[in-house]
């Protein structure tokens, strides 16, 4: 479904490594895919024929890939299956264990901001009950999965992500030399708005400032309509960004800047600690577990205090620095072999 986004990358991941586990296979039960993470792959029809059928499809490719998974499931050559996402099409069929990654509880626990929300809420339901095994990629997410579903709560295991290093090189892209770097979704409790309208009078007293959105399509009309109100559209861009580009965004930012109001882990922080970068992030739900006291927190409901704690990095080249060194001991903490070994481990407590 994502050509970007931190689930598939966490799967895409996932698999190659287990292909290089000893005694353990994996297998991504897909006939076409357009996403980033997994364009290399030989699925049947990730070729010609493929992309004159699906390319650009995206209904056509989902219909097409979940009948192909489900013909799988069915066959039944294999030990677990690990759906890659809250879609109860295989629990009349399948017959082996189920291992789910519950990525957070937003849905459940803000529904006010998703419109779908009950229809979310019950497929989710409905695949988490099913599971044999439970990863949760926090404790956050563990103690959120417990609040809403208590009688799951045995069959948890805390699997956090690890951070891969993206075979990418050093590119040339244009960019103004001081900015300030917001990455992902600016939607609902991502608090864009209240992140923009904080650092707004840090922009509009230095011209030469800017902010760059990375990722999250182009700025929506009501978006706009609010950077233009705030006196800071002619500084503000938006960049759809590939990892070569996310990776200069982040060496070259002044401040990363994670204003979200609920996150199940928040893979930016490790992305911003393997590529240099000083950061300023909330205080709320699995953020302080993931970055430790490698980045200056603020409350996300108050613009005063990201402004507070933006300035604090901008304007504090040792913070900064100190910040950076902090980052990249932290994300030893999070090393890829660590989240695979915890993996098979589940895997195998099932198989």
């Amino acid at each position: 479904m994502q050509r970007f986004g931190g689930i598939s990358r966490y799967f895409a991941n996932l698999d190659r490594g287990l292909n290089t586990f000893p005694s353990v296979s994996s297998k991504i039960a897909a006939l076409y895919s357009e996403n980033e993470y997994v364009k290399d792959y030989d699925f049947p029809l990730n070729n010609a024929l493929g992309r004159t059928f699906f390319e650009g499809k995206q209904k056509r490719i989902y219909k097409w890939n979940r009948r192909f998974s489900r013909w799988n499931i069915q066959a039944g050559n294999f030990d677990v299956f690990h759906p890659t996402y809250y879609d109860p099409y295989f629990i009349k069929y399948i017959k082996k264990p189920v291992v789910v990654t519950v990525h957070d509880m937003v849905h459940e626990l803000r529904p006010q901001y998703f419109p779908d929300a009950e229809e979310v809420i019950a497929r989710k339901k409905a695949v988490i009950t099913k599971a044999d095994a439970l990863i949760a990629i926090s404790e956050n997410t563990r103690e959120d999965i417990i609040k809403v579903l208590p009688e799951k709560a045995s069959s948890i295991t805390v699997v956090y992500h690890g951070y891969t290093f993206p075979a990418v090189s050093d590119i040339e892209i244009d960019l103004p030399e001081k900015f300030i770097l917001f990455v992902g979704e600016r939607w609902h409790y991502k608090n864009f708005a209240v992140f923009a309208e904080a650092v707004s009078g840090i922009l509009k007293k230095d011209k030469e400032l800017n902010l760059i959105c990375a990722g999250g399509k182009s700025f929506t009309q009501s978006e706009v309509g609010l950077l233009s109100r705030l006196g800071i559209l002619q500084q503000s861009r938006q960049i759809d960004a590939t990892d070569e580009v996310l990776k200069q965004l982040y060496k070259r930012a002044q401040v990363f800047v994670f204003p979200s109001k609920h996150e199940g882990f928040g893979l930016p922080l490790l992305e911003a600690f393997a590529n240099h970068c000083a950061v300023a992030c909330s205080h709320t739900s699995s953020l302080p577990e993931i970055a430790g006291n490698a980045v200056q927190y603020f409350d996300p409901d108050n613009a005063s205090s990201i402004l507070n704690a933006v300035e604090t990095v901008l304007f504090n080249p040792n913070l900064q620095e100190k910040l950076k060194q902090l980052g990249g001991l932290r994300l030893q903490q999070f090393t890829f072999d660590q989240c695979l070994q915890k993996t098979v481990e589940v895997y195998r407590s099932l198989a």
